[in-house]
């Protein structure tokens, strides 16, 4: 029998109303076999909890505007779109979740707002923008509210008032949504609790609203009046499960069958006994008429209107059988498909082309099903009304399609059939591994033909020919011709360009000739019937798997694709390829068919396919199509009334290819969910006016869209371009949503393109995208920035103005610094070359007075000789200190620190101050403490000048009292003081003492330059010291030197070279002079000391009287004509013999820092500064002669 619908049951044949009048009674209904249709055989898709639903006790379903399928379920909401459930639960302290999980009423109003109602659910509405429900329930303290928690169904009427139907009664909610409404029926008495639970509710299309309830049902008409539908004859109450109607047709789902309204107002039993007294839970009419009946026992279909109502067979362990048993309601979606929500099966769902195919199959524990699952082959039978179909293991059956009735014929053959027909003489030849048999169709008995004695093996198909011979295809053994009345086998001859035409894949007579197709090319019989020739024009050397002829000719096809040749005189011609490029599936043919409209169907191992030569265009058929199994086997059989029989691994499968419809045309695209992730997890948010905003930290875009189809959704194929994002279209396959990261500041535009059921739909509206731009990027902060350029721009004038004025300031302080420069140095160079030229007449003065001290003068005379060497003395210090200040400020005065000892220092000078002292009258003391260290490190030359300038100043401007030197270390610091009885000096005075040419008032002022005490404190500040000065008027003044104290170890006593002092004896010494008068005054003294002395006034001289005569001691003027002193003194050192050394003092007038060491480089053992005195001479003389 059929897989899914049974036979009609006796007393079935039930003719149901037409829409516009009542069933009043039955009617024969014209036999369906005698139209040889199949009987339909609905092929149901299944989704349960492991697709994704909360439950598979499923009460409720509805369908949103948007195209979306929602479920009431035991468990919750499930919305579901194709593709994916998403579930909606009671989440405990979620005011936002369902009120409880149970859910048995969907309703989707005028607006598209979807209401929920359950056992205890209350009364519940969905909030798209936030994905939330809002919730109304009985609440006892409010009088006003919901009258009961169990809402048990949910109506909407044109005015757009909403009614609840309740285990209490009937209420209808206020147009503000705050209040309900308890009515009353007063056909049940006065008060609202008298109309007893109400558990459906329905407006039919003049806008009345039906009523059903525990008491009956009831018509409330919109002037508020009511009366009751009763049952018609015996005018009982109709307790309605769910009230439904189609146009003016009303249908009652009652606890004891469906009933339909009449024109008389009575509800009209329908499908007894068909449809047992039981509870009739739903009713519904799809696209085509059909009425769906879904009961507690079952479920029930009339395809025809008037026609037989059929159940639907219950074989939930089938694939494709109605999953459960309980059909709690049926609904058709706007595509015409069917959806049944089962009470123990979760959700069945037919496509509207499930009637395209029926399928026959085994069914367990039936014995008038097929034997098997899988159909191996077919064979039309000659009565027009039958087919063969072969099994596994030699087993035969003959099913008549109309009725789904099967006949169990042949069994027992040896192997699995492979091949069958039925001969003129009712024969049938069975094909089976390994052999072939010929059974007669009325006794059943079968005789084994002998191919073997041929040479054939494994026949895989037999065919009668034009010439009343039947023919069978072999396994690799090409072609054999059997008698049908000796069953005499012969080899028959072929053309043979390779092997490959001994595999043959189909045989057909077309048009008195009889086609052979193989590995190797397309072959026909000849004219004489005695051979198998190459179809001229044909394909050589290339495999045909399947062929069908047109009008005009052929079509092959094989894995490549499809071909077309059409008839060219005695042979065919290529006309037509269909590859790849052409949009060819990879399809492994196993056979062809042209049906009447010239469309080529071609089956597969991997399905079914159907293409239009018209339109260039391939169609996949599927379980949308109600073809549940695709996977076919070679050997179809055409009926005469169109109607194919082709074997798959799941049965047979009966289509008319004039019957299999076009699908819907464009379904509604949407966008389902939008998400943005703008960290680690993602956030759906509401689209506002087609536009989503997202923020300017929001990178990460994800998009969800779904084409409400649900004929085949994974066929479905999407595209997406992000205007102002993507180059071109982007396809994303069957995923309906793309990812987008990385979306920078701007406005975008979002475009989607769906393929689905071969027609390209597209958004309704696009979306719009605006990515917010960073606050650094935005107007306002552009303002800003513009304002800071403006604002760096005159900053960096200002900046660039000062620059250049800093320039100009360094560029004249560089110049005024170099300017400086060249006047210290003018000034060092004029007073060095002043000096220099000072010292040498200096030398003629001063000389001449000592030497004319040492002659016999009178007082007067003596008196002015002293007068004149103090004048010089005074000119000398005077020139000294202007030379030590001008060093000092160009830097070039260099400190030689060496070991001293400041005991002796401050002695010495003590004696050479006393003098002095003595001469104005004062006392000069010296002070030393006794913890003074016996050596010091330091510059004792600059130390004693420092000292000796304080202790004159102190001589000089005290006139009574006494002036005290002292020593002593204080902590760090080496402090040398000079005391003094003076006047004192005024403060205004101490500020600025120590500033160059700055002099207290006294009578003393004009005694002097002032740069004394300027040259102290710079001498001072290069030993790293400091001079300090306390004085008040009237008491005197003391001024004190301190030192960083370096102590030095004291060296071990050591003896010390005695100078050879003046012994009487007469020195040979040689005066190197170029300068008159001072070798003149140095002849003088040297010859008053008692030395004999040769002059030479230039180098060269010098070296002759050496050369001449040597001597005991060289004076050596640095400033020669010619060679100067320095060249002089190393050629003398180089003439020396080895052990020869005489002593070479260096006299000069210059008063360069480096002269000394320059002259001591050069060989010469001393160094002496004009102008020289006497004591000077005598003091060196003892010392190197």
């Amino acid at each position: 029998m059929a897989m899914l619908l049974g036979t009609t049951m006796p007393g079935a044949s039930v003719r149901a109303p037409t829409p516009h009048a009542p069933m009043v009674g039955t009617a024969p209904v014209t036999s369906i076999s005698a139209t040889n249709t199949p009987l339909p055989t609905p092929q149901f898709r299944r989704y349960g909890t492991s697709d994704g639903l909360p439950s598979t006790h499923v009460y409720a379903v509805a369908q949103s505007p948007d195209g979306a399928i929602w479920f009431g379920t035991k468990g919750g909401i499930a919305r579901f779109d194709g593709v994916q459930f998403q579930v909606f639960r009671h989440a405990k302290n979620d005011p936002g979740s369902l009120f409880d999980n149970g859910i048995d009423a969907l309703l989707v109003d005028h607006q598209g707002r979807l209401w929920a109602g359950g056992l205890n659910a209350g009364l519940n509405r969905y909030v798209a923008a936030t994905g939330t429900f809002l919730h109304w329930g009985h609440d006892p303290a409010d009088p006003h509210s919901l009258v009961s928690d169990r809402v048990w169904a949910i109506a909407q009427t044109a005015d757009g008032s909403l009614w609840v139907g309740t285990s209490a009664g009937l209420d209808r909610m206020s147009p503000d949504g705050k209040d309900f409404e308890h009515i009353v029926n007063p056909l049940l008495g006065d008060k609202p609790g008298d109309f007893g639970p109400v558990g459906a509710l329905y407006v039919d299309a003049k806008g009345r609203l039906w009523i059903g309830s525990d008491h009956g049902t009831f018509v409330r008409e919109a002037d508020g009046s009511m009366h009751e539908v009763l049952e018609a004859g015996s005018k009982r109450h109709v307790v309605p499960w769910r009230i439904e109607g189609t146009g003016d047709e009303v249908r009652i789902a009652a606890v004891d069958g469906l009933m339909i309204l009449g024109k008389d107002g009575y509800a009209h039993p329908f499908g007894a006994p068909t449809i047992p007294a039981t509870n009739v839970m739903s009713s519904v009419r799809d696209a085509a008429g059909r009425l769906w009946v879904g009961t507690q026992k079952g479920l029930f279909v009339q395809t025809t209107a008037g026609g037989p109502v059929t159940p639907v067979s219950n074989h939930p362990v089938l694939y494709g059988n109605l999953p459960g048993t309980w059909v709690w309601q049926i609904m058709t979606d706007r595509e015409g498909g069917v959806w049944m929500a089962l009470f123990d099966g979760g959700v069945a769902y037919l496509a509207p082309g499930w009637n395209s195919f029926s399928r026959f199959t085994h069914v367990p524990d039936d014995p008038s099903s097929l034997r098997d699952a899988m159909a191996t082959t077919m064979a039309r039978g000659r009565d027009g009304r039958h087919v063969w179909v072969g099994e596994r293991r030699g087993r035969v059956d003959r099913l008549d399609p109309a009725t789904g009735q099967v006949e169990q014929v042949i069994s027992g053959l040896g192997g699995d059939v492979v091949g069958m027909t039925e001969d003129g003489r009712h024969r049938l030849w069975v094909a089976v591994q390994g052999g072939l048999y010929v059974c007669a169709v009325s006794s059943w008995r079968c005789t084994k033909v002998d191919i073997g004695s041929a040479g054939a093996k494994r026949p895989l198909e037999v065919e009668p020919g034009p010439d009343g011979q039947m023919y069978a295809r072999t396994f690799g053994h090409g072609v054999f011709r059997i008698d049908p009345d000796s069953l005499k086998v012969t080899r028959m001859p072929m053309d043979q360009p390779s092997d490959k035409v001994l595999w043959g894949s189909q045989m057909t007579e077309h048009g008195g000739v009889f086609w052979y197709a193989s590995d190797g090319g397309m072959m026909r019989l000849n004219a004489t019937n005695s051979r198998f020739e190459m179809v001229s024009g044909g394909p050589v050397g290339q495999s045909v798997d399947a062929f069908s002829f047109d009008a005009h000719g052929l079509w092959m096809a094989n894995d490549n694709g499809l071909t077309h040749y059409h008839y060219q005189g005695d042979g065919i011609a290529l006309d037509r390829t269909v590859d790849s490029a052409q949009g060819w599936p990879p399809i492994s043919v196993v056979d062809l068919r042209v049906d009447a409209h010239g469309r080529v169907w071609i089956f597969g191992h991997d399905g079914l396919w159907c293409f239009d030569p018209a339109s260039g265009k391939f169609r996949a058929l599927g379980l949308q199509d109600g073809l549940t199994n695709g996977e076919f086997t070679r050997g179809y059989a055409l009926m005469p009334s169109g109607y194919i029989y082709a074997p798959t691994l799941g049965g047979v499968v009966a289509f008319d290819p004039d019957r299999v419809q076009d699908h819907p045309g464009k379904p509604h695209l949407a966008i389902t969910q939008v998400s943005i992730n703008a960290g680690k997890n993602w956030t759906a948010v509401p689209i506002r006016n087609g536009v989503l905003h997202m923020g300017w930290g929001e990178h990460r875009l994800m998009v969800q869209t779904r084409a409400f189809s649900y004929l085949d959704p994974p066929s479905t194929l999407y595209c997406f371009k992000l205007v102002g994002f993507d180059n071109g279209w982007v396809d994303t396959g069957n995923r309906g949503e793309r990812t987008f990261i990385g979306l920078s500041a701007g406005d975008y535009t979002l475009e989607v393109h769906a393929f689905v059921n071969g027609h390209w739909t597209s958004l309704a509206t696009p979306l719009r995208i605006h990515v917010q731009s960073p606050p650094w990027l935005r107007w306002w902060a552009w303002l800003v920035y513009a304002v800071l350029i403006v604002l760096l721009a005159w900053a960096i004038l200002l900046a660039w103005r000062r620059r250049m004025a800093s320039r100009q300031q360094i560029m004249l302080a560089e110049q005024r610094r170099s300017l400086a420069e060249q006047a210290s140095a003018a000034k060092s160079q004029f007073l060095a070359t002043l000096s220099h030229e000072i010292r040498t007449p200096m030398t003629g003065v001063m000389g001449m007075a000592e030497l004319l001290l040492a002659t016999p003068l009178n007082a007067v005379q003596h008196s002015y000789a002293e007068t004149m060497q103090r004048s010089g003395d005074l000119l000398l210090k005077l020139l000294n200190d202007a030379l030590d200040l001008a060093r000092i400020e160009s830097g070039r005065l260099q400190l030689e620190p060496a070991p001293f000892d400041p005991c002796a220092l401050v002695q010495e000078i003590g004696r050479l101050q006393t003098g002095h002292a003595r001469a104005k009258g004062l006392e000069f003391d010296v002070e030393i403490e006794t913890d003074l260290p016996p050596r010091a490190m330091g510059d004792v030359f600059r130390i004693r000048q420092i000292l000796l300038n304080l202790a004159n100043n102190a001589l000089k401007f005290t006139e009574h009292g006494r002036v005290v030197l002292g020593v002593g270390c204080y902590g760090e610091e080496l402090v040398f003081s000079v005391c003094d009885t003076g006047p004192g000096i005024p403060e205004d005075v101490q500020a600025h003492l120590f500033e160059p040419f700055e002099q207290g008032e006294s009578p003393q002022r004009r005694v002097g330059t002032g740069l004394g005490l300027s040259i102290c404190r710079e001498l001072a500040l290069l030993l790293d010291g400091r001079i300090g000065l306390e004085s008040r008027m009237g008491e005197g003044s003391i001024f004190r030197l301190h030192l960083p104290l370096h102590e030095v170890s004291t060296p071990a006593p050591r003896a010390l070279p005695v100078p050879r002092r003046g012994d009487g004896t007469t020195r040979q010494i040689l005066l190197v002079e170029d300068d008159a008068i001072v070798a003149a005054v140095v002849r003088g003294l040297l010859e008053r000391l008692g030395h004999g002395v040769r002059h030479a006034v230039n180098g060269l001289e010098a070296m002759a009287e050496l050369a001449q005569e040597p001597c005991d001691l060289v004076l050596m003027d640095l400033d020669l004509p010619g060679l100067d002193g320095f060249q002089v003194a190393r050629l003398i050192r180089q003439n020396e013999a080895p052990g020869e050394h005489v002593p070479i003092i260096a006299v000069t007038a210059r008063t360069g820092g480096d002269d000394e060491a320059r002259s001591r480089a050069a060989g010469m053992d001393d160094f002496l500064r004009k102008p020289l005195t006497g004591a000077q001479l005598a003091e060196v003389l003892a010392e190197w002669a």
